[in-house]
């Protein structure tokens, strides 16, 4: 490869991590979509891990902001209810704590909009984040394959653009008809 197509490929892929970048700030701080629903898949690199705590709310899709939701917390590992289990409910960065009684449940009033329940224990593994009310999986996954195939659209699209204004500016034939005078 020479220089200049080296030169032209490193910038296209700054372009793509540049606009990547952006969408992904897009996506999960302008669209509220959280880290957690995107990087879900990943799983913690340690062999050696405590029991988790469990947590599933109902309803999972209230209808009514007031409505009561009921949050039960359970162990991973004997999948008993876990009594005094600190739950945290947060909207909007503003946060109530709740604590679960004898059957591991705690109950507060939906807020309204989206709203974040985690649990946590001593010597047990916090939960993961709840959202309420609740994304479908299909709907986060449509989300970010949108996303995907809009980066890549970009990326071809400008790749193409660039490509076509270099064949036109360096492709192209200059030729100039000049009339030659014949002496005879």
């Amino acid at each position: 490869m020479d220089t200049m197509k080296r030169k032209t490929l490193a910038t296209l892929f700054l372009i793509f991590l540049l606009v990547s970048f952006v969408v992904f700030i897009g996506v999960t701080q302008i669209l509220g979509v959280p880290l957690w629903w995107i990087f879900g898949f990943m799983t913690p690199l340690s062999i050696v891990q405590l029991p988790k705590l469990l947590v599933t709310v109902s309803p999972e899709t209230p209808l009514s902001i007031g409505e009561m939701i009921t949050v039960t917390v359970i162990n991973s590992s004997s999948q008993l209810p876990v009594e005094d289990a600190q739950v945290i409910v947060t909207k909007n960065g503003m946060s109530i704590t709740l604590y679960t009684d004898s059957q591991g449940q705690a109950t507060f009033e939906f807020f309204g909009e989206i709203t974040v329940v985690v649990a946590h224990k001593t010597g047990i593994d916090s939960s993961t984040p709840v959202a309420i009310p609740k994304a479908p999986a299909q709907w986060v996954r449509d989300i970010l394959w949108s996303l995907g195939i809009g980066i890549v659209a970009g990326v071809v699209s400008g790749f193409t653009r660039y490509t076509l204004q270099k064949r036109e500016t360096t492709g192209k034939k200059v030729t100039r008809k000049t009339k030659r005078k014949r002496k005879d």
